[in-house]
């Protein structure tokens, strides 16, 4: 399984339009082959910054979502709203521990 982090940094006044766009990525992904989870929060310290957290079953799907033709256009709406961070991490998980 994979998980990534992503983190995406706007300007404060771009914070409403942002998150209705991320919350139709999000719609949309979770419908998509290997998504396991996708998650979009708001950070409560820093106005403007979104957290992504992504699950998928392998890091094939997880790319193949980044080359889907929606993403692209996102990702240059971010651009244009003067995103100052965007980054994606992703990291290879082992099985699942139940922690709670």
């Amino acid at each position: 399984m994979i998980i990534s982090l992503g983190y995406i940094t706007v300007p404060a006044d771009h914070e409403a339009t942002v998150s209705q766009m991320l919350t139709g990525l999000a719609t949309q992904t979770r419908t998509e082959p290997g998504c396991v989870a996708y998650h979009v929060s708001r950070d409560l310290e820093t106005p403007g910054r979104f957290l992504i957290t992504e699950n998928w079953a392998s890091l094939e799907q997880m790319q193949t979502h980044l080359g889907l033709p929606h993403i692209g256009p996102a990702v240059q709406a971010l651009q244009d709203m003067g995103v100052t961070e965007l980054s994606i991490t992703a990291y290879e998980a082992g099985d699942p521990m139940t922690m709670m």
